[in-house]
């Protein structure tokens, strides 16, 4: 099954997150986290319940190349909690598949 690549890039105030549908269709734009203050991830929620559509399950990567994840602990909680959250996506997805598989053998 083809996946939809998920960068996560953390930067000090934020996490920029890219969608990359491997199959030339056009991506949707950035999703831009801002880390300071109270943390909103509805509008993540929002885009990735748009990409149920495609039932392919997403392969996840972080780059964080001043090791925030580390040394700021709210950036830490951040990252997993996107983790859970995609974790969660891609275990509907098999469920979706499994169900879907069994109603053709039913067939």
């Amino acid at each position: 099954m083809e996946t939809i690549i998920i960068t996560n890039t953390i930067e000090q105030n934020k996490i920029l997150i890219d969608f990359d549908f491997q199959q030339g269709e056009l991506s949707f734009p950035s999703v831009e986290i801002n880390t300071e203050g109270d943390v909103d991830f509805n509008f993540l929620v929002i885009k990735l319940s748009e990409i149920l559509e495609f039932n392919r399950e997403l392969e996840v990567e972080f780059n964080d190349s001043n090791n925030l994840v580390v040394e700021n602990s709210k950036i830490g909680l951040i990252k997993s909690t996107l983790e859970e959250i995609y974790e969660k996506f891609n275990d509907s997805i098999k469920i979706e598949n499994i169900d879907s598989s069994e109603i053709v053998g039913s067939l």
